[in-house]
């Protein structure tokens, strides 16, 4: 599995600007079910994205090259891939 982290990089305004755009690429990443999840942190300093298994890291990192949070400059994202020991039952369903 990876999770993404998007790191905000611009004022909260130039952000709010991209969210829609940004959230209408998420959208299109849902439709292939490639997320389990997304969500700004509580923070307000960026936001996760949880990938599902059978997408490699080079493959997630080109295609949020093309988020408009990162065209835009206002984001950039970190990786942490890592193999899930465990899981929830209902996660194993939706990770299939």
């Amino acid at each position: 599995m990876i999770i993404a982290e998007v790191s905000y990089l611009a004022s909260p305004e130039d952000i709010q600007a991209q969210r829609p755009a940004h959230r209408a690429f998420l959208d299109t990443l849902y439709d292939r079910r490639l997320l389990l999840a997304s969500g700004p942190k509580t923070s307000k300093d960026g936001g996760i994205l949880i990938i599902r298994d059978g997408i490699s890291l080079d493959e997630i990192e080109s295609l949020l090259a093309e988020d408009p949070f990162v065209t835009s400059g206002v984001g950039q994202y970190r990786f942490i891939e890592f193999t899930a020991a465990k899981t929830a039952p209902e996660l194993k369903t939706l990770a299939q």
